[in-house]
């Protein structure tokens, strides 16, 4: 791998608190950012999308490319779970494990390694941090993504996780405001806006009282 300072980052920017602080983050660092974008069909990706469109726009730079996006429908795949069907979404103060999509990580990792194949050398990195519990939120796991990514792209492929001994509230007090205020973290989004009522406003709500931060989201039950 060439000098890892030159090497440009491939972010998969699924416009969370986490991923819209990692791109800042590498911008910050003069490092050249590849954003990656899926949308997957899910019932709050037409939001997200919008949402990952606006952040890049808003942070347009030399060292940021053109959003790289496409889709991946995966509502065949899932069938009745409750991120295709809108049936039972999951509220603030659910379980954490209501959320998993199964090999979700996996899955973004593998659609976006085609879509960067023209560059010569790079890094990837997700957002993912210690809140994660599940099977595919492990520093572990990613080791093991390497490998297997690495296999199928005929050279090394090194996955960055630079949160992942970090919570929520750890990255929203070291994330600018700005750039927190172009994230978006809701399952069932209203008139374009955070519900503020899902599981994923909540925890997004819970992690900007802990951090003593001031919450920049708007939301449609206000």
């Amino acid at each position: 791998m060439s000098n890892t300072l030159e090497c440009p980052i491939v972010v998969l920017l699924g416009g969370g608190v986490e991923s819209t602080s990692l791109v800042s983050r590498f911008l910050s660092q003069q490092r050249r950012v590849v954003p990656v974008h899926v949308h997957c069909g899910l019932i709050w990706d037409d939001v997200e999308t919008l949402f990952v469109q606006q952040f890049c726009q808003a942070r347009a730079s030399d060292n940021l490319d053109p959003l790289i996006q496409f889709q991946i429908p995966l509502a065949g795949w899932l069938d009745d779970h409750w991120a295709v069907t809108g049936n039972n979404i999951p509220r603030a103060g659910a379980r954490s494990h209501d959320l998993e999509i199964p090999l979700r990580n996996l899955m973004l990792l593998s659609f976006a390694l085609p879509k960067v194949a023209h560059l010569s050398d790079f890094q990837c990195a997700l957002g993912t941090t210690a809140d994660n519990s599940f099977r595919d939120g492990s520093r572990a796991y990613f080791d093991s993504a390497q490998e297997l990514l690495s296999l199928e792209a005929g050279r090394p492929i090194e996955i960055l996780t630079p949160y992942i001994q970090m919570t929520k509230t750890d990255v929203i007090r070291e994330t600018d405001r700005d750039t927190l205020a172009h994230s978006f973290s809701c399952v069932d989004p209203r008139d374009n806006q955070h519900c503020g009522c899902c599981i994923k406003c909540g925890s997004r709500q819970q992690a900007f009282m802990a951090a003593g931060i001031d919450d920049p989201t708007v939301y449609a039950d206000a």
